[in-house]
């Protein structure tokens, strides 16, 4: 992901964004701190690049389900009211992007406007 956001940043001139990640249940050896932690890498690698106004974009996970949708998962899709680690995740990281973005001050590249923000939402250690 690093090397993406470096290329971007140093030979595109434009932002990236990361999609379809995920992990599937069907995995042999699969389990879901594993997957906390697949997630955990990729909005902590995100956020650190959105702090420092680089080309870190955003992310799209596959797949995230509503109740009652089971029928067509293929194994990755997270349903967060049974998946509550995966819920507190995404919601913290939606959070603190959409805190660190709203409380802009310098003109980065990209044309957005950032700052240093809540040290307690955006610099806390667990995501």
């Amino acid at each position: 992901m690093e090397s993406h956001i470096d290329d971007a940043e140093k030979y595109l001139g434009m932002p990236v964004v990361f999609t379809e990640f995920g992990v599937s249940v069907k995995d042999q050896g699969y389990n879901s701190t594993f997957r906390d932690n697949l997630y955990s890498t990729v909005y902590k690698t995100l956020l650190n690049s959105t702090k420092r106004g680089g080309s870190g974009a955003g992310s799209l996970m596959w797949q995230l389900f509503p109740e009652g949708t089971d029928y067509m998962d293929d194994g990755y899709a997270i349903v967060l009211s049974k998946s509550p680690s995966a819920s507190n995740m995404i919601s913290l990281h939606s959070t603190r992007i959409a805190i660190f973005n709203s409380l802009c001050s310098w003109k980065c590249k990209w044309g957005c406007k950032k700052k240093t923000a809540l040290d307690t939402i955006l610099y806390h250690d667990e995501l």
